[in-house]
């Protein structure tokens, strides 16, 4: 950031320091008609002419800076010279999954997550930096009450894209349908800051008046926290607190932003097309607040699951950047960009199953998997397996991270230290304990993944582990995105594979608290009363200490109860065009932002 900042300045310097030049050339009029009256020598007429070649150079030296592209990320989209962008604004890549959901306040994954962030604006609008900054979104400006539990904030003036106005109410009424209990949104505890938003979503006050979300305007929105609460701004970037239409809602019902034509927009871009399990195409808002910043005229998502067809679309310039497939590592590794992200991976069991219901088993379970040896071999040490809950890079105190405060491994499996003799006896435990032999254990035992040829080799590994190594024997059921998320959601798994969380915001607490007894989004259905005394201490502190400390000890006992087995930090592995540029890839929250995109000469 400090990098970029000085190459800011540089650009300046050397801009101020160019027009100076261009104004002393420009006296060359006066010149003129100095010379008029003076007799011309020919020296003179020499000197002017050199003087005339310099003002062209300096003149053709200015052309080509201003057709520079910026060095680094720049939100200043809306100077760059036409000189050095394609004619054809138009973006490519592919998105893997059919999105399940665009309604904001409904939306629990990741890939709708994408488009929502593309087409929405919330009060705030993260760039690279991963800054709350005034006046990025429809919030131009907020001020803070002294006991710091009432945000007042100021809207711009700005429309959906269909010409009707954006306002406050918009933001009332979205926020407190996702507190509507009827409404059951998974994410509902992503609101539980604001006063009596809990209260409602639970049932124990039922007038949303009391709630502490009030459109005082048409442009003032006044929100009261339950507590004071550092997080609370950063929140805002989240698709759940995204606008939603409150007519279209209530014409609608379930078919909201279900179809191209039924998805409102108030971002930088709006749905133009959307065929299921094919593509879906963005086209620039033209009512967008900001569209002067946007450059990208069309974004087309491909839905495409096979890796050879995505690596073959991005060579034949079909794509314009792609995640490279395991199998592609070796031939793209000189070019791949490795994004950190705040993103755990894991495998989900199922804590009511009858057997999975055994903590023994569920360490057995996560213990006989090489999962070092995995992706040294899969993935050639791109990735980083993962021994503990909270990825690498979330905040910790005293300069460190939760990871580096924690320890990084609070596990062993068998490529770790983890000896075949510990491991016979834990799963000789369990079978004792459940009464169970191994081939009861693996009767009617499915493990849920993906439907990408990536995803059936890497659990293809993980079956081959368990019955190597324990004898247990699964079967691999390969479903879509949304059917995973709804079998999750109804119970109807044992083990999933491929699951993973994000953080949304930089703090551990969107990590921990996913495992609460009564949180939605807890799908292993698992639930220690410990776990959550500790986690909800680390909610009612304001000490850094206390609360990382807090955590770190629930880590600890979600780790030795293994509900669910995380394997994976993952990092992306990135293969892009150098003519793509600006694209905000934070660690969280906007992993693939495009308002500021713009695609080079080539």
């Amino acid at each position: 950031m400090k990098k970029s900042k000085w190459l800011v300045l540089l650009l300046v310097v050397t801009l101020i320091a160019s027009l100076t030049l261009t104004a002393c050339g420009g006296n060359d009029e006066d010149t003129s008609s100095d010379a008029k009256i003076e007799d011309k020598t020919d020296d003179s007429a020499k000197d002017q002419d050199e003087d005339k070649k310099e003002e062209d150079t300096n003149k053709e030296e200015e052309k080509k800076e201003e057709a520079k592209a910026p060095e680094g990320f720049t939100t200043d989209t809306a100077s760059l010279s036409k000189d050095i962008l394609a004619k054809e604004q138009v973006l490519s890549v592919n998105l893997g999954e059919e999105p399940p959901c665009l309604d904001p306040q409904v939306s629990t994954d990741g890939t709708s997550s994408t488009i929502l962030n593309d087409t929405l604006e919330g009060l705030i609008r993260m760039d690279h930096t991963g800054e709350v900054k005034k006046g990025s979104g429809m919030a131009i400006d907020w001020t803070l009450s002294d006991d710091k539990t009432v945000y007042t904030f100021k809207l711009r003036e700005a429309n959906w894209s269909d010409g009707t106005p954006v306002t406050a109410h918009d933001f009332e009424y979205s926020w407190k349908r996702i507190m509507d209990p009827e409404l059951a949104s998974d994410y509902a505890f992503m609101t539980y800051d604001i006063k009596n938003s809990e209260a409602f979503y639970k049932g124990e006050i039922t007038d949303p008046s009391q709630i502490g979300v009030k459109a005082l305007d048409d442009h003032t929105l006044e929100v009261t926290l339950g507590k004071p609460n550092p997080t609370f701004l950063s929140k805002l970037q989240h698709s759940t607190f995204f606008p939603s239409r409150k007519d279209m809602v209530e014409e609608l019902g379930n078919k909201y932003a279900s179809e191209a034509d039924l998805v409102p927009s108030n971002g930088p871009f709006k749905v133009a097309e959307w065929k299921h399990e094919s593509k879906v195409i963005l086209e620039k808002n033209p009512e967008y607040w900001d569209a002067d910043s946007v450059i990208l005229d069309k974004i087309n998502f491909h839905i495409i699951k096979n890796s050879n067809s995505v690596v073959g679309m991005y060579k034949t310039g079909e794509l314009d950047y792609i995640g490279v497939p395991q199998q592609f590592i070796d031939e793209y590794i000189d070019e791949l960009q490795l994004i950190p992200q705040a993103f755990s991976v894991y495998r989900t069991f199922n804590n009511e199953h009858k057997y999975l219901k055994n903590k023994k088993l569920r360490n057995a379970f996560a213990r006989a998997i090489d999962q070092t040896k995995i992706y040294e071999t899969m993935d050639k040490g791109l990735s980083q397996a993962a021994y503990g809950w909270v990825p690498t890079g979330i905040a910790g105190y005293d300069g460190k991270t939760f990871r580096e405060i924690a320890g990084k491994k609070l596990f062993k499996d068998v490529g770790t230290g983890y000896s075949k003799e510990d491991l016979d006896k834990l799963y000789n435990e369990a079978l004792e304990e459940l009464g169970a032999t191994t081939e009861e254990i693996s009767d009617g035992l499915r493990v849920m993944t993906g439907q990408t040829d990536s995803a059936l080799k890497y659990v293809q590994i993980y079956q081959q582990m368990l019955e190597s190594n324990l004898g247990v024997k699964v079967t691999i059921e390969q479903n879509t995105w949304k059917v995973r998320l709804d079998k999750q959601a109804s119970g109807d798994f044992e083990i999933t594979t491929g699951s993973g969380w994000i953080g949304d915001y930089n703090d551990a607490m969107t990590f921990m608290d996913l495992m609460m007894s009564d949180n939605p989004q807890n799908r292993a259905r698992w639930s220690n009363a410990e776990y959550d005394r500790l986690v909800q201490s680390a909610m009612d502190t304001f000490d850094a200490k206390k609360r990382v400390d807090s955590m770190i000890e629930a880590e600890k006992i979600l780790i030795d109860d293994m509900p669910v087995h995380p394997y994976e930090f993952n990092v992306s592995r990135l293969l892009e065009r150098p003519y793509v540029k600006n694209i905000v890839r934070l660690p969280l929250q906007v992993t693939s932002g495009k308002k500021w995109a713009y695609i080079l000469k080539h």
